[in-house]
């Protein structure tokens, strides 16, 4: 690939990904350092992360030396106060004034770049307004389709997750292409115990409960009704500002015994090894790594057939349960857990999809191909 004289003697493509805080706990935190990292130690780009805040002291998870971090405003020895995040006159300000302060930050970082990603929700100046050698700009829409969003014509291309998001977002822009997500490394070379009577699930416990964790927990309360089911456990993993509203749940249904809620862990693998079905009750979702995580480590997979994400990545109709119907996710759940086979069936299948449509090598190729039309 050619580069222009902008970026001095180097003659290595220098991509720079922005995100809104690269020390939280999340798909998408997971999603930029892993792309990061593959994109110097396999591709042999430079490579830097430009996180717009920096909330915690420590990263989640592990990026390669080789990436420059940098970080715009470090809240992490006096965080912004998450009621004043939410009045409506900080809210007018963010968008009006904050906003764009930050936003012109981070381009001024971006010089010396081939190519900008986004995945947050900067703002851009129109390209007449651009500085001369401003990088090519790439948008990643990493949640499902909601509205047209009018900063998304900024953007030199749009990267969605998913044929179905294609479709959504093809309909208002022209410059759409899909990359899915790619599996670790750590999960194409362990496999599950499908005889573990473990099911897990696994995310952020924030306000709105997007992960519909209190659903979750209405439905294990109708599988351990019978007592059939009394040596399974439930494990959660997660941290956020609700997790104590889920213990509280939790406790009042007097499903202590069987529901374990464990803090974040570094070593996440471990727990999907301990592990025969993975439960997602999300009420959106994107192209979920949990999923394909849990997934190419065989584990049988069980979701709520939202609009987009899971039934991308689970094979077995069976397994994709209408939203919001609790009595079919629990009989299904119950099916699953009742019958080892059944989990290894349906954790073959959806190990064999996801090693064929979400491996790295293929990945990062479709990369390569959007930087050379640029």
């Amino acid at each position: 690939m050619k580069v222009d004289s902008r970026v001095g003697e180097s003659t290595k493509t220098k991509v720079l990904f922005v995100i809104g805080d690269i020390t939280r706990k999340g798909g998408i935190e997971r999603v930029v350092v892993n792309l990061a990292n593959a994109f110097v130690q396999i591709l042999g780009y430079e490579v830097g992360v430009c996180s717009c805040f920096k909330r915690y002291d420590e990263l989640p998870y592990v990026l390669d030396s080789r990436v420059s971090l940098s970080y715009i405003y470090d809240y992490s020895g006096a965080p912004m106060h998450q009621k004043a995040q939410k009045s409506k006159l900080y809210k007018l300000y963010y968008r009006n004034i904050f906003e764009r302060v930050l936003s012109h930050k981070v381009c001024a970082l971006a010089r010396g770049f081939d190519f900008l990603i986004d995945n947050d929700h900067i703002y851009l100046p129109p390209p007449l307004l651009r500085f001369n050698a401003f990088p090519k700009t790439i948008k990643v829409f990493h949640l499902p389709f909601s509205r047209p969003r009018s900063r998304a014509k900024s953007f030199d291309s749009i990267v969605v997750l998913s044929n179905k998001q294609y479709d959504l977002w093809h309909k208002h822009y022209k410059r759409v292409s899909v990359i899915p997500n790619f599996i670790t490394e750590f999960a194409s070379k362990k496999e599950c115990d499908s005889s573990a009577q473990v099911v897990l699930s696994v995310g952020r416990m924030e306000e709105g409960d997007q992960k519909g964790f209190s659903r979750l927990i209405d439905i294990w309360e109708m599988v351990q009704r019978s007592g059939e089911f009394a040596s399974w456990k439930l494990c959660i993993i997660g941290d956020g500002e609700i997790k104590c509203e889920l213990e509280e749940k939790i406790a009042q249904k007097g499903l202590e015994s069987s529901i374990m809620l464990k803090p974040f862990s570094k070593t996440i693998q471990e727990e999907y090894a301990k592990a025969s079905i993975y439960a997602m009750t999300s009420y959106y979702e994107a192209l979920p790594m949990v999923l394909l995580e849990a997934g190419s480590m065989g584990l049988a997979l069980i979701a709520f057939d939202v609009n987009t994400g899971p039934s991308d990545v689970i094979p077995c109709p069976k397994n994709l349960i209408h939203d919001n119907d609790m009595q079919a996710y629990a009989t299904r759940l119950k099916e699953l857990m009742r019958s080892s086979s059944l989990r290894e069936e349906c954790g073959a299948g959806v190990r064999e999809r996801v090693e064929e449509q979400f491996s790295k090598s293929a990945v990062l190729q479709q990369w390569e191909e959007l930087f050379k039309t640029l």
